[in-house]
């Protein structure tokens, strides 16, 4: 109703030569704004924070680039995928900064550097992807800033309590000891491997236990 009665307000404006421009102008607002209203629809909240449609298509374009593949944006299932990780990059932000996580910016440049090119893609082709897409410069980089800083505030929680069964770590290293390897360094990574295999299953279910805490509806 609200969108008639100023459509009939700009049209009474219109009819005066002298206030042409007016109707321009004001039109051209009006449009911009329910077109915008209709193309980026709130499709789920994290408490007061909300995911939109623009958010998703955003996600989606951006796994496309790094993927170097074809998604199908209409598909259902796809958008409630990209719309469970948006909901859990959220919750992940809001875990961290409620913890006051923090990652100086030299590591995320280091990690955002070595991941792009781990990826073969170079500042030209990945600011291209931005200003194409239009989605904003440091979209990658926030992402990866979050991320380290999830896994930071895993490692203090749970890295205490990370066991490596060192007997499994020494039959590893004779099966692999063919290989003429230093035996060391070897060692060194099987367990960081299995660190971070258990990192991760701590992050998952951290994750989990967070979910419960916040508000989360589907729109």
């Amino acid at each position: 109703m609200l969108l008639f009665y100023l459509l009939e307000k700009i049209i009474k404006l219109a009819i005066s030569k002298k206030k042409f421009f007016t109707f321009i102008i004001l039109f051209t607002f009006l449009y911009n704004s329910t077109t915008k209203a209709l193309t980026n629809n709130v499709i789920a909240t994290v408490d007061n924070t909300i995911i939109t449609e623009l958010d998703i298509k955003k996600e989606i374009e951006f796994i496309k680039f790094i993927n170097k593949s074809e998604i199908d944006i209409n598909s259902i299932k796809v958008k409630k995928e990209i719309t469970e990780i948006l909901i859990d990059r959220k919750i992940k932000k809001i875990e961290v900064d409620n913890a006051k996580i923090l990652i100086n910016e030299k590591e995320i440049e280091n990690y955002l550097y070595n991941y792009l090119i781990n990826q073969k893609i170079d500042n030209e082709i990945l600011n291209k992807f931005y200003n194409t897409q239009k989605i904003e410069d440091d979209y990658l980089k926030n992402v990866i800033d979050i991320d380290l800083r999830w896994m930071k505030l895993i490692k203090q929680i749970y890295e205490s309590r990370i066991n490596i069964n060192l007997t499994e770590v020494n039959e590893e290293i004779k099966k692999e000891s063919h290989k003429n390897e230093d035996n060391e360094k070897l060692k060194t990574q099987i367990i960081a491997s299995e660190k971070n295999k258990l990192l991760s299953k701590f992050a998952s279910i951290y994750l989990e236990k967070s979910k419960k805490k916040y508000l989360i509806k589907y729109l």
